[in-house]
């Protein structure tokens, strides 16, 4: 009650604001003056916004700084501070610890105004359930960021809404949403391995690598596995989705699997303690802290897994400073059609307790929509980290200390400006990445009614974190295979989730699951 009393007083406020300017519209000021910019009405116009006064506001986005990053910012504030009169400073959650210091900004009311999210694994539905993102009315959209309401498609929006209610900005951009890996190609000659195109080709040159006594990834195989059965996790669902799984492959199959009733999580903790044992990673991962490309940067991996942009990124830099490693890219799911994901799969939020809503949604237009700062966010400084090539492609100058598409930039990802790459002396890795992308593309699964749903845990909350709580005794040292008894530890975690209330859980998640598909078959 005392939030929608809050909400309600903040809508009050937006609104008498909003007559403050309208009454001021009359106002001769230039649209570059400090004391006036221009936001937009839902009707399409523009109108002037005060902006008088000067604020600084702060962004956290997920990764670590790189050496370059606060001067090409600096290049980003001095746009912001001409057009908006306010500054950007921006705080990094890195991806060894953001599972764990993400929800802790808001329960600490950490001062920020914006933030990277992304549904499941980005702490969406999770921080929206806990009251942390300030709703975004279309409105309020449209008056602060017409320029994104423009581009962002419904599809979209309709996707970041939960009860209704739209609490992110989306990215714009097909992403997929399988995996492959970046993988040494020197060890994989060694080894006899021409390609890595399916699971079993994939274990063998795990136990290879472990066999050779090296650590064959700083990760563990769970989605590599699932996937590999043609399943995808559940937004919203308890750890970062991974806990209930659907048939994403069929449209058909609208049933939900608990991974603790499903044969396959089973058969994956005994292949998973079977790597672990021979060395195929670390015994000490569940306490590592190093970011996931680190350990193929460094030498101490044979791969790294991540989507196929990523591992494209770190496998050029691992190639420039390694050459003799010879890192290509492999798709061990080659069969299968591949998962475009929802436009939530990145974006950003505002806090909820930001002093400065209206300010941070009209930087968040500029990010996502002016070409200079889109260029400075993606690629870095023109003519140092990259050069213009026409008006839509780019040809890399040195992203040693930048690093192209890098920076957590992904949360305003806008297909409709964003620059392509121009390469000038082509490689095998380059020939190898445009047939995957041109091997994903021509082959797209069909459109599964799951893969825009997302769970809201708000009725049972407590059930939820209790749920989470009782994984992280069992959860990671299982898919890591690192227990004594498989049997024995998937019994005790299942009495664990029942005692925390997953039924519960599951109950709700098939009540919401009835609705969304009955609303989507009505329309």
């Amino acid at each position: 009650m005392r939030n929608r009393m809050k909400r309600l007083v903040s809508v009050l406020l937006v609104a008498a604001m909003m007559v403050v300017m309208l009454a001021g519209c009359s106002s001769s000021k230039p649209a570059d003056s400090k004391e006036s910019t221009t936001a937009s009405s839902d009707s399409g116009e523009k109108k002037a916004t005060d902006t008088s006064k000067h604020v600084d506001l702060t962004m956290y986005l997920l990764g670590d700084r790189t050496p370059d990053f606060d001067e090409v910012y600096g290049k980003i504030n001095e746009i912001l501070e001409k057009k908006l009169n306010c500054s950007l400073k921006v705080e990094f959650l890195s991806w060894g610890e953001h599972d764990k210091k993400y929800s802790l900004l808001f329960s600490s009311q950490t001062d920020f105004d914006l933030i990277f999210t992304a549904s499941s694994w980005g702490h969406y539905e999770q921080t929206v359930a806990l009251g942390g993102f300030a709703p975004l009315s279309e409105d309020f959209i449209q008056t602060y960021a017409l320029d994104i309401w423009k581009v962002v498609p419904k599809v979209a929006w309709d996707q970041a809404k939960i009860n209704g209610q739209i609490y992110m900005v989306p990215n714009y951009t097909n992403e997929f949403g399988q995996d492959v890996m970046a993988v040494r190609g020197d060890l994989m000659k060694k080894y006899g391995f021409d390609n890595i195109t399916g699971w079993d080709e994939l274990v063998a040159f795990y136990k290879a690598c472990a066999a050779d006594g090296i650590y064959a990834s700083q990760s563990d195989l769970w989605y590599q596995y699932f996937q590999s059965k043609g399943y995808s996790t559940t937004g919203g669902a308890p750890q970062g989705g991974e806990l209930v799984l659907y048939n994403a492959q069929d449209p058909k199959d609208l049933n939900f699997n608990y991974i603790l009733d499903w044969d396959g999580f089973r058969d994956y903790c005994i292949q998973a303690k079977e790597l672990a044992d021979a060395g195929a990673w670390s015994k000490d991962i569940l306490n590592s802290t190093d970011d996931r490309q680190t350990g193929l940067l460094t030498g101490k991996t044979a791969s790294l897994t991540w989507n196929l942009g990523s591992c494209m990124t770190y496998a050029k830099q691992a190639n420039k400073e390694h050459p003799e490693w010879n890192v290509t890219i492999v798709d061990p799911n080659a069969s299968l059609p591949k998962k475009v994901n929802s436009y939530i799969n990145n974006g950003v939020a505002i806090n909820d307790n930001s002093k400065n809503k209206e300010r941070a949604m009209m930087v968040l237009n500029e990010f996502y929509t002016d070409p200079d700062v889109y260029d400075l966010a993606m690629l870095g400084i023109e003519g140092k980290h990259w050069e213009a090539v026409g008006d839509k492609q780019y040809k890399v100058l040195d992203e040693t200390n930048y690093g192209v598409s890098n920076n957590c930039n992904w949360g305003w990802n806008n297909t409709t400006i964003q620059r392509t790459e121009f390469i000038e002396n082509r490689v095998a890795l380059d020939d190898t990445y445009d047939a995957l992308q041109k091997a994903f593309n021509s082959s797209i699964k069909a459109e599964h009614v799951y893969d825009g749903f997302n769970f809201n845990s708000s009725n049972v909350s407590t059930q939820f974190a209790a749920v989470e709580a009782a994984l992280g005794t069992y959860y990671s040292p299982l898919k890591n295979g690192l227990v004594d008894d498989v049997d024995k530890t998937i019994a005790e975690m299942k009495a664990a989730l029942k005692s925390a209330g997953i039924q519960d859980v599951l109950d709700e998640m098939k009540r919401q699951a009835d609705e969304y598909v009955a609303g989507r078959q009505a329309n």
